[in-house]
């Protein structure tokens, strides 16, 4: 009897390492991201609103207000394709397509500004609401889209440390100053 279950342990060990070094799963997405940078704009102050845009691989920036059913990342900051999709698919605007060269220049410092440390300078301000601005990147590990963030402010303000994130924030700053669904405060 222990032999059988001595046996059985190592055959599904081996199973299990052999499918860790296969090289290609079949879970990474064959196509470029949905969504590559998002801001969101979120106040629950004498009612709830909700707003912002999403820059898609195209360079369109696509705008939302008050979406019905808006998938949030889980506690972890992930979200699955077809629900971040079905999140950009919840734009009712196209503001304005942005030169992918200088899109892509940005969204490749991504994997690199995971590792920056968020600093919290916690509340700011009251009843403002609160900005945000996020990347999304393919987290292979965990099969999904990780949301990376970048900075916010307005109620709570805090600021990915990493130091590629100054000058990305400035570059969607002016994309959101082209769009009415943004709101940022710049006072110190």
């Amino acid at each position: 009897m222990k032999k059988s279950i001595y046996f059985v342990l190592m055959l599904l060990v081996s199973m299990a390492m052999a499918g860790c070094m296969k090289e290609n799963c079949g879970c990474e997405p064959k196509t470029d991201p949905p969504v590559l940078f998002q801001y969101e704009y979120y106040n629950y102050a004498w009612g709830f609103r909700h707003f912002g845009f999403m820059i898609d691989g195209e360079g369109r920036v696509n705008g939302f207000r008050q979406p019905k059913n808006w998938t949030a990342p889980d506690s972890m900051g992930m979200i699955s394709r077809s629900d971040l999709e079905y999140n950009l698919y919840q734009c009712d605007t196209v503001y304005t397509r942005i030169d992918r060269s200088k899109l892509n220049q940005h969204y490749s410092k991504v994997e690199d500004i995971r590792s920056g440390k968020i600093i919290d300078y916690g509340m700011v301000m009251a009843d403002a609401g609160t900005g945000e601005l996020s990347a999304w990147y393919w987290n292979r590990k965990a099969g999904k889209y990780e949301n990376v963030f970048l900075m916010s402010n307005g109620d709570i303000y805090r600021v990915n440390s990493h130091p590629d994130v100054k000058e990305m924030v400035e570059y969607l700053k002016e994309i959101g100053k082209k769009t009415n669904n943004f709101y940022w405060y710049d006072g110190k």
